[in-house]
């Protein structure tokens, strides 16, 4: 599952990688993400991981599967190792988004600054460049590029902190980051590392930041390969 500003094409070479590993691989997308209609309402990460199980195949469900989330598709797994999901195995998580304490000071700094731009807005031209400071300096870039309902979903969905629920993660856990993202810190993983019991955390020095696994894709399987093999 790929991350909010990504798409599917995004990690097909890494969905190679698996399959020449032996992986059957099916590749997701979201509902108004990827030039797919958005929702009908406003979504959090708990609905979005509800339309996953629902497109998730039955024989799967029943024999076993592993899902993989990058960012914001770290938080819908998240969401579903929460819940122990039918039938899910294992996660794997790359950079997953919803962990870090950052967040909630960046948030409110961000909508603190955003309303008190309202006084701009008697001179549109001034308005529309503070509104791209803003977003430029919170990083908050997915939401400046979202439209109609999906800015409402994006609010929901960065405003869930996960990190108290992970503790409930009883399923074996792999964290995948590398050091030199600066979207989302890896120090996020060493944190989740102290609260989920069957966690492995793999850093990596490659300077492929938050698009480590569309840039590194077979390193990435190689990791998954490994650490799926010592389960079983």
């Amino acid at each position: 599952m790929h991350g909010w500003g990504g798409g599917p094409e995004k990690l097909e070479p890494l969905a190679k990688a698996l399959w020449e590993c032996g992986w059957m691989v099916r590749n997701l997308t979201f509902p108004g993400l990827s030039g797919w209609p958005a929702p009908g309402e406003v979504w959090g990460v708990g609905e979005y991981a509800d339309d996953v199980v629902r497109r998730i195949p039955e024989e799967w469900k029943k024999g076993g599967y592993v899902i993989f989330g990058h960012s914001f598709g770290g938080r819908v797994a998240i969401k579903m190792a929460v819940r122990r999901e039918l039938g899910l195995r294992a996660i794997v998580l790359c950079a997953p988004g919803g962990l870090s304490r950052a967040n909630l000071v960046k948030r409110t700094v961000f909508w603190l600054m955003a309303k008190a731009g309202k006084a701009f807005v008697v001179y549109m031209p001034l308005a529309e460049k503070y509104k791209r400071f803003l977003y430029r300096l919170a990083r908050q870039h997915d939401y400046e590029r979202a439209e109609g309902i999906m800015r409402d979903i994006f609010r929901k969905v960065v405003g869930e902190l996960l990190m108290p629920q992970v503790e409930k993660i009883v399923l074996p856990t792999l964290i995948l980051w590398d050091r030199s993202d600066r979207v989302v810190p890896y120090q996020d993983g060493e944190r989740a590392r102290v609260r989920i019991k069957k966690l492995k955390l793999v850093l990596f020095n490659r300077r492929g930041g938050h698009k480590l696994p569309y840039f590194f894709p077979e390193e990435v399987a190689k990791e998954i390969e490994k650490w799926y093999g010592h389960l079983k």
